[in-house]
């Protein structure tokens, strides 16, 4: 049985996300980014607003469309803080860009996320929400899909060194994981554009009725070990966890 690590010294995580989805019962996408600002903002008082291109989208055109039914209209963010928060029509995002500033801060900010969202009594429940965490594998810890616990076969041909994207849903007792590979994949990073393995896990726990707030909370810690459990122990390899310099 593999162990999970503390952390890794090498930190292939690029970015992590906390989604919320909703059906408002009145249009929300003009209204809930401002009281979202100013509920936010006595935590984090360099928060800046931008309006992002969708925004100028009629909502009428947007939500016949999948590619934008759930896009971000506006974004706040702190120049120098990794967290960036984002509003749509139909959803809300936390995002903690790299360096990941660790579980504990991020959960603390989805909890003030969280607490914001429901005090605008815009939205009372939610249809969907998930975490996602976006890996970045460079070659040297990732050579191959060798470095994954993944064995593919195409008729005659064993898939590991070939360009592959990949898509696939796992359930796993109350959680459902999204998992997404791309090998190669050209990233921007801060020190410059590299080559390399995505590896992109979204876990959520489905519900065929909308989601209270208070469920959402109690689901939050689940939804991080449940996925931090699949990411060591289902994905990664022991060979490729040992070149990233895991703390146990």
């Amino acid at each position: 049985m593999k162990q999970i690590p503390k952390r890794l010294g090498k930190e292939p995580l690029i970015e992590a996300i906390w989604q919320v989805q909703f059906e408002p019962e009145q249009p929300v996408g003009d209204l809930l980014p401002g009281i979202l600002y100013a509920a936010l903002k006595g935590k984090n008082p360099q928060l800046q607003f931008h309006r992002l291109p969708p925004a100028d989208i009629p909502d009428a055109v947007a939500q016949f469309d999948p590619n934008l039914r759930f896009a971000a209209k506006y974004r706040m963010e702190e120049s120098d803080s990794p967290f960036i928060f984002q509003v749509g029509e139909r959803v809300v995002t936390l995002n903690c860009k790299t360096p990941y500033a660790g579980w504990d801060s991020f959960k603390e900010k989805i909890l003030e996320l969280a607490e914001a969202i429901e005090g605008s009594g815009l939205i009372p429940q939610l249809q969907h929400h998930s975490l996602r965490y976006i890996d970045f594998l460079l070659p040297e810890y990732a050579p191959d899909l060798t470095a994954l616990e993944i064995s593919l076969k195409f008729g005659d041909y064993a898939v590991q060194t070939n360009p592959l994207q990949m898509r696939l849903e796992l359930p796993n007792g109350d959680c459902t994981h999204v998992v997404q590979i791309a090998s190669p994949v050209e990233v921007h990073l801060m020190d410059g554009s590299k080559m390399g393995m995505i590896v992109d896990l979204e876990t959520f726990i489905p519900s065929e009725k909308p989601i209270a707030w208070n469920n959402v909370i109690n689901q939050i810690d689940r939804l991080h070990d449940c996925s931090k459990d699949l990411f060591f122990k289902q994905i990664l390899t022991q060979e490729t966890i040992d070149r990233l310099d895991p703390e146990y």
